[in-house]
């Protein structure tokens, strides 16, 4: 029997992926992730805090619907005034009641009062940190301005553009801080102006010019103006009623026509 070598060809089952196959595997997947973008980036927060201009406009807005506020008051006492002067049928105890009202109205108007120095001393807060910033900003630059003329003459190019950069800069910073500087200077007005308003808000709502000629009416008949005045005190006092209305009450007993209207 010869001996002869078997031979045993083994063939794979699964054949080996050629390197096309690779590449059109690779490419498949980078236009998926082509599809699918860049991965999101987490978005900045955006500032929500009032600019210090906003805040000064919206305290100013505030300050001078107080204002219109107190004008209309003194205006509908002033109308009351007119028609309490005028009518016969109007009497005092009438009035009182009318006057009542006027005074919550002024209750109220206090109330509002202090949100309104709420906002300008929050305002005012704000423009003082500006103005502090600004003020550092400008110092900075004053610093590199008296040191870039002390070298002047040895400047390059760059650094002469650098110096007319700064002079420039240093105006603006100047005239910023000049106009800041107005505005605090006028909220601290306004701020002292409704801070006295507890005290104040009586006279100026109170008008005088429809009593005030009739006292003198008064005077000029009785000749006397300690007796016309002391009898106005009384009326005030035991009526509680303003100077006006206690004026007006005496001159419809003593001098007015009676005739309503007049």
């Amino acid at each position: 029997m010869s001996d002869k070598k078997r031979i045993v060809i083994r063939r794979r089952l699964i054949p080996e992926p050629v390197q096309q196959d690779q590449q059109v595997s690779e490419l498949a997947e980078a236009q998926e992730v082509e599809k699918q973008g860049p991965e999101p980036q987490e978005m900045q927060a955006q500032p929500t805090s009032q600019q210090p201009t906003d805040n000064y406009e919206e305290a100013l807005k505030s300050f001078d619907a107080i204002q219109a506020k107190l004008r209309e008051i003194r205006e509908m006492d002033r109308s009351i005034q007119r028609v309490f002067k005028k009518w016969d049928e109007v009497d005092l105890r009438s009035v009182k009641k009318k006057l009542n009202q006027l005074s919550d109205e002024r209750n109220a108007l206090l109330s509002e009062a202090q949100t309104c120095e709420n906002l300008l001393n929050e305002a005012l807060g704000q423009l003082e940190s500006r103005m502090s910033e600004l003020e550092e900003q400008l110092f900075d630059r004053l610093v590199e301005v008296e040191f870039l003329r002390s070298r002047e003459g040895t400047l390059s190019g760059a650094e002469n553009e650098r110096l007319k950069t700064l002079e420039a800069e240093v105006e603006e910073y100047r005239n910023k801080i000049a106009e800041i500087k107005k505005q605090i200077s006028d909220l601290q007005v306004k701020i002292d102006n409704v801070r006295s308003l507890p005290r104040t808000i009586a006279k100026l709502t109170t008008s005088t010019e429809e009593a005030e000629p009739l006292y003198r009416e008064l005077v000029a008949k009785y000749r006397d103006e300690a007796r016309v005045s002391s009898a106005i005190e009384k009326i005030m006092q035991d009526e509680g009623v303003s100077r006006p209305y206690a004026i007006i009450h005496l001159w419809k007993a003593a001098l007015k026509p009676r005739v309503s209207g007049q």
